[in-house]
């Protein structure tokens, strides 16, 4: 089963069966990933006619991380080319190499803007001021309070969904 994510840097290995489509029917497994970048794979005959992808961490180093959409395709030997399937998926950041960065979601960002914006607020309820002809608005309170409402039911829809990724099972080469 394909990963849900991949971390470049990571080795990568699945498995797939395909028992229409066998390597010795001469059939070829493709995945083509669009994004950031485009990356190509091409699948090695695997055990009982299926197909297994093995990506080597120095590959998965080089790749930008990003959204992707991806198609698993086959080809065959007399130049036919069949779309099997279809998606996204996300490569994260290689966080051994990247810089130090926020890694809050911008729900997350804003909500907090949002809390400190309120805090700051209390002792100073003026809604406007002006310093060397310069004026500057605030946002009032409760147009503060409806969107610290938003953006908590958003944080908290992350958290449920765990930021869209769900849980899958595969294994890392031996």
């Amino acid at each position: 089963m394909r990963p849900p994510q991949i971390r470049a840097g990571d080795s990568v290995t699945w498995r797939v069966s395909l028992p229409d489509y066998p390597v010795e029917a001469g059939w070829q497994l493709h995945y083509a990933l669009r994004g950031p970048q485009g990356i190509d794979l091409e699948a090695l005959a695997g055990s009982a006619g299926g197909y297994q992808v093995e990506i080597a961490a120095q590959e998965t180093r080089e790749w930008m991380p990003g959204l992707y959409r991806w198609v698993a395709y086959v080809t065959g030997s007399d130049g036919q080319r069949l779309t099997l399937e279809s998606g996204e998926i996300e490569i994260q950041p290689d966080l051994l190499e990247s810089e130090p960065t926020d890694m809050r979601s911008h729900a997350r960002r804003m909500l907090d803007l949002i809390e400190a914006a309120l805090e700051k607020r209390i002792p100073k309820d003026q809604q406007s001021y002006e310093i060397d002809g310069q004026r500057l608005d605030r946002i009032p309170i409760e147009r503060l309070e409806a969107l610290r409402t938003r953006y908590q039911r958003e944080v908290a829809r992350e958290r449920r969904r765990g930021n869209g990724l769900r849980t899958v099972k595969w294994s890392y080469p031996a």
